[in-house]
């Protein structure tokens, strides 16, 4: 990555609002993380792999070694779960802003466990 990039993403990283960021998303995709943990199924890395992939069902089947129809299953499941479409253009970009300003592990933990342990700092 580009040492320009870096420094705007830590920058983004260190925003104020990152913890508030944090707990809203965690929130919205709290059915999807719930279900996720129920079924030991994978739905998150599913919806942050396709919006990372720029909503790119070929692409995401080929980064999680998925037929692409169960891609598009899962799409359809997230949004039976949530109400969140993420082959919506402007829902995957803001997804994809919160997901590149919060930790990772936020999708299977608590965002509040993460603020006590200085997960909010940045």
């Amino acid at each position: 990555m580009d040492q320009r990039l870096e420094e705007l993403t830590e920058s983004l990283c260190r925003l104020v609002g990152r913890g508030e960021v944090c707990r809203r998303l965690h929130r919205a995709l709290a059915p999807i993380i719930e279900y996720d943990a129920r079924t030991a199924s994978d739905l998150t890395v599913t919806l942050r792999t396709y919006v990372e992939s720029g909503g790119s069902v070929a692409a995401t089947a080929e980064r999680l070694f998925l037929h692409r129809n169960s891609v598009g299953y899962r799409l359809q499941r997230i949004q039976e779960l949530s109400g969140i479409d993420p082959r919506e253009r402007a829902t995957r970009h803001t997804l994809l802003v919160a997901f590149a300003i919060t930790d990772p592990s936020m999708l299977t933990s608590s965002p509040l466990q993460n603020d006590e342990e200085g997960g909010d700092q940045g």
